[in-house]
């Protein structure tokens, strides 16, 4: 009766967490179907403002002044720099999220200015959201491919994110950050991975794109768990279980786009080192 019970809650959260995964991928495919370059940007202004207003919701210490301050400084680095501000701003982030892996991933977390990992830091919440902003106005102005990019993005975490809740769910035995998020496992991480690395090859081979691009969509897969967890983080340190309740199944808009976060910002950072770079 016992495994009934787990199997009917099994079946209807992952029925929640598709239902609500769709709600938010299907308007990014049409935006991408469409291929409006002005529209998709308003829409992703709008999303990093609802990101905002939700983290600014769970902060105990609100900056207003300064919150004005660095989005005004934002503003007019896009305007001024454009590309150049971008780009430096988002390897500034990826930076940022390579370190956090780290200190991660060799469970040190707790070693980190306890200050600094936190919904009450201001500078923390500007950055890591003006970070993944810049990154999607960074693609937004590659011709061509731009929204292709994003397609990939959007649909690479989407995957990752359903394939390690199915194969954690199915037959994750082994925890892997317990510490952080007891319920995320070995099992969930090496099925989300194989999920991205079966999408990074059919778009490969699909749309002609470079080996190089096997690697940066595989790469951001894993920074897509980094993200989870940075989120798991920063919730557990809050005392919360969600960000908020408007997404069935997910929570709040910042627990349905933690792994975005993280992902797009590496993603772009990797994709335009590489033609920078020639490779």
């Amino acid at each position: 009766m016992w495994r009934e019970g787990l199997e009917k809650e099994f079946k209807q959260t992952f029925i929640n967490r598709s239902a609500t995964g769709l709600m938010m991928v299907i308007p990014f495919l049409g935006l991408i179907y469409v291929a409006n370059t002005f529209l998709t940007t308003i829409v992703i202004v709008i999303l990093s403002m609802i990101v905002y207003l939700e983290w600014s919701g769970l902060t105990h210490k609100k900056n207003l002044a300064l919150d004005v301050f660095f989005i005004i400084l934002f503003t007019l680095g896009v305007l001024s720099f454009n590309v150049f501000f971008l780009y430096n701003l988002t390897a500034l982030l990826a930076l940022f999220w390579l370190i956090f892996s780290i200190f991660l991933f060799i469970n040190k977390l707790g070693s980190l200015n306890q200050n600094l990992i936190t919904f009450d830091n201001n500078i923390l919440k500007l950055a890591v959201i003006l970070g993944f902003l810049s990154s999607l106005l960074l693609l937004i102005q590659i011709e061509e491919i731009n929204h292709l990019l994003i397609l990939i993005i959007i649909v690479n975490t989407s995957l990752v994110d359903t394939f390690a809740y199915l194969s954690g769910s199915r037959f994750g035995k082994t925890p892997l950050l317990k510490n952080i998020s007891p319920n995320k496992t070995l099992e969930g991480f090496f099925g989300g991975m194989a999920a991205s690395l079966i999408f990074a090859l059919l778009m490969s081979y699909l749309y002609q794109l470079p080996t190089s691009m096997v690697l940066i969509i595989s790469f951001s897969a894993f920074f897509s768990f980094v993200g989870d967890y940075f989120m798991s983080y920063l919730k557990r340190r809050g005392g919360l279980k969600d960000t908020g309740s408007i997404l069935p199944g997910h929570g709040g808009i910042l627990d349905r786009i933690d792994s975005h976060l993280s992902a797009a910002t590496i993603f772009t950072f990797l994709y335009l080192t590489f033609q920078i770079s020639g490779i």
